[in-house]
Parts: C-alpha cells; sequence; structure tokens
C-alpha cells in the first residue's frame, strides 16, 4: 500500500483573475497614449494593477498629468480583485458622447468577447450646443451613450450598463435645479456623482471628478440580480468573507472616509430632501446610514422614467442575460425542419415541445443562480409550419418568454409602538 496517504495534484491556473461570464468589462479611460506602451482605441486585458502599471498608468503618471487613471482602475480592483478588466484608452480630446461614432473604438470593443459593462472616466468634458435645439453637456454624454448601446444591441452585443463620469461641471450647485435624468430616455446609462472627499481634495485638479471606477468595482463583485447600493453582497472575495458588510470605506488605505458629489458638496451637506431628490432625477451618489458604519452607492438608478422595467441596472443586467442565453440556444434551430400537423399546417407539438425544453433547460442557469424567481414560456400552437412571406422574407415564429424577477428592498417601513399585553 505504501506510506503516500495524501495525494496532492498540481493545478494551473489558480492566480490572476477569473473572469466572470456574467460580467465582461472595460473600462474607458481618455488618456491617450503612452509613449510605446499604451496605444489609443486598443483593448488590453488587465488581470491585475500591476498589468496596468506596465502599460505606464501609475501613481506617477497620475500625478503628472493631472488624471485619476491609475486611481480609477485600482478601485475597481480593490472593489472586485478577482475580475479581469478589459482597458481601452482613447485620445485625449476624445467626448463620451464621440465614442458612438469612433470606428476605430467600436472595433476594439468588438474584439472583447462577450462585453456587457462599460465605464468611462476622464475623458474630455461636453460642451452644450445651443443651436438649433439647446442639449446639455451631461445630456450628450448620456443619449450618446444609450445611441452607442442601441447600435451595439443591432449586432447582438448587449450591454448591460454604461457608467458615466458626472463631472462637477455637468451639475449645479444646487440639487433642486440638477437636471432630471429620468427624461433622457436611456435606459442602459447611469451617471455617477458621487466621490471619495479624500482623493478630490488632493488637487484642484480632481475636485470635480466622480468615483466611476469605484462604482464599476462594486458592481463586478455582485451578481447580475445585486442592487448596486446593497449594504451586503452575497458573496464576498476571500479576503473579505469575515467582514459583517461591503462598505466602499477602508480605513487601512485610506479610501472613502468621507463622501461628496462631484460639485463640491459634501454628503453631510444633504439634508433627507436633497438626498430624495437626488434619487428622484436618478443620480448615483454615495452616502452613509445615520448610525451605521462604511459608505455605500445611494442607488443602481438609470436614466430612465421611474416607472419603467428598466429603472435599474439590475432589471437590464437580467434581461441582458436571459437575451444572450435564448439567442445562444434557438440559433442552432435556425433553419432547421419545423415539422407541420399534417392534419392543420400548424406547428407539430413534437416541434413545439423541442423548442420550449430546449429554452427552459438553457434559462434553469439563471434560477439556479437566483437571478430571477421563475419564468414561463409559451408558444402559440396556432402557427403555420410553412409562415406566410412577409416583405421578402418568411414570418418568423413567436415564443413569449416572461422573467419573474425578485424584488430589492429600497426601505422598510416599521409600526413600532407600545402594548399593554401580547
Amino acid at each position: 500500500m505504501s506510506f503516500n496517504g495524501v495525494i496532492i495534484n498540481k493545478i494551473n491556473g489558480g492566480l490572476g483573475g477569473a473572469e466572470n461570464p456574467d460580467r465582461v468589462a472595460v473600462m474607458v479611460l481618455g488618456c491617450g497614449a503612452i509613449a510605446s506602451t499604451l496605444a489609443v482605441n486598443t483593448a488590453y486585458d488587465l488581470l491585475q494593477l500591476s498589468d496596468a502599471e506596465v502599460l505606464g498608468i501609475t501613481p506617477e503618471h497620475d500625478d503628472t498629468e493631472n488624471r485619476l487613471d491609475h486611481y480609477h482602475l485600482s478601485e475597481v480592483f480593490r472593489l472586485s480583485p478577482d475580475s479581469v478588466i478589459h482597458l481601452i484608452a482613447v485620445p485625449a480630446t476624445t467626448k463620451v458622447s464621440d465614442l458612438k461614432n469612433s470606428a476605430d473604438f467600436i472595433s476594439a470593443l468588438r474584439g472583447i468577447e462577450g462585453v456587457n459593462l462599460i465605464a468611462t472616466a476622464g475623458l474630455a468634458s461636453e460642451t452644450e450646443i445651443t443651436n438649433p435645439n439647446p442639449v446639455s453637456a451631461l445630456q450628450q454624454a448620456v443619449t450618446g451613450s444609450q445611441l452607442l448601446v442601441d447600435a451595439l444591441a443591432k449586432d447582438h452585443i448587449y450591454i448591460d450598463a454604461v457608467l458615466l463620469e458626472g463631472k462637477g461641471s455637468y451639475l449645479t450647485p444646487l440639487i433642486n435645479t440638477m437636471e432630471d435624468l429620468r427624461t433622457m430616455a436611456s435606459p442602459n446609462v447611469s451617471v455617477i456623482i458621487g466621490q471619495d472627499r479624500g482623493v478630490a481634495e488632493q488637487k484642484a485638479a480632481y475636485a470635480g471628478y466622480a468615483a466611476v471606477g469605484s462604482a464599476l468595482g462594486m458592481l463586478l463583485v455582485r451578481a447580475v440580480h445585486e442592487n448596486l447600493g446593497s449594504v451586503d453582497i452575497e458573496v464576498k472575495p476571500q479576503d473579505r468573507k469575515g467582514e459583517a458588510n461591503y462598505t466602499l470605506t477602508d480605513v487601512k488605505r485610506q479610501r472613502f472616509i468621507s463622501a461628496g458629489l462631484s460639485n463640491g458638496k459634501n454628503f453631510n451637506e444633504l439634508s433627507a430632501a436633497d438626498q430624495k431628490q437626488l434619487d428622484l432625477l436618478g443620480y448615483i451618489f454615495v452616502g452613509a446610514f445615520a448610525g451605521f458604519v462604511g459608505l455605500y452607492f445611494s442607488n443602481s438608478h438609470t436614466c430612465e422614467e421611474q416607472d419603467s422595467d428598466y429603472s435599474f441596472i439590475e432589471r437590464n443586467c437580467i434581461w441582458n442575460k436571459a437575451a444572450r442565453i435564448i439567442r445562444q440556444t434557438l440559433i442552432p434551430r435556425v433553419r432547421s425542419k419545423v415539422e407541420a400537423d399534417p392534419s392543420t399546417g400548424y406547428i407539430k407539438g413534437t416541434t413545439i415541445d423541442d423548442w420550449s425544453a430546449r429554452t427552459r433547460k438553457a434559462l434553469e442557469v439563471m434560477l439556479a443562480a437566483g437571478n430571477c424567481a421563475e419564468f414561463s414560456i409559451y408558444i402559440d400552437p396556432k402557427q403555420m409550419a410553412v409562415p406566410p412571406i412577409i416583405n421578402g422574407k418568411p414570418k418568423p415564429f413567436k415564443i413569449a418568454i416572461n422573467i419573474v424577477a425578485d424584488g430589492i428592498v429600497h426601505e422598510f417601513e416599521i409600526d413600532l409602538g407600545f402594548t399593554n399585553r401580547m
């Protein structure tokens, strides 16, 4: 028998980032090219922060150029250490609204397999358009981003969210005069205006920054159904498993000791009415619960009407994940034979059962992952097996799929009082 006792097999691949197929993110930085190490409109894979430093994105480069590129990437890896981040640098003059028209940028983006999250930071500032119709700088960035998302969707590249840096220059000093993001009809775009005051106060050049890297890290560490502002998360990284909650605050690294808005206002200066107004307008900021430790993002708003099904990031993530799964499941059946019921000419029941079973089996991974509560699939049996020709091509077969989403606790309302007896 020998005295081996325990046999240990060497396994490769345990170090470095491990990309979650539900979260494939690209950070777009407006730093331009850096010497011979970083080219513009080229996608780079970052397994850890040192990979960015090899490319020339270092704290020293940030300091010299009055930028926060290294800081944003450090925040992504601090908050989601197991993630792989894709990086695309664009020319320093590039505005967010320019990205949708940049063939080179879109080509680089297409080269990232499965990309579904985009974060932009440190790009050139938008300018207000006054003629013929007034369009604010902020709206240009928001609607420009949504147009990019819409164009990619036509090629079946589904972007869950674009996280935009809501620079202080885009905001008014008064909360009640800020623009209403809910009117911008951009359900895949979210505007981050929260910031780490410790970073903003380091230099005048940093004063109007917004914590996009922190938001991306907090999104990557969560499952698709989790809210960006949740106090805790379902699966913590290894080095934070002993913590009760998942806060932005890190005392050892002096990160997020205090928070504010990119327009210079401290969170502690915001009244309850101010915070409510920011929520109503659709902004994402950073704050704290009175008497509770740590700082957190306020919510996962998108630039869409409040009563829309797509007014929160997680709802878009769930819909897009289902869309990707369904498409990959049904493509192998495209141009395959559709059996006909000889008595009616409708689709035969066995074909309906096959399509339904394939789709259900594929979507069950979302149930297992806790992404949704349930789903239903219905295929109308009264569809002709040989469909009519409409506009030169056969009418598509219709499948109705409904997803039952779990809810998110945004607030508790407690009735608390005294009684003489139970």
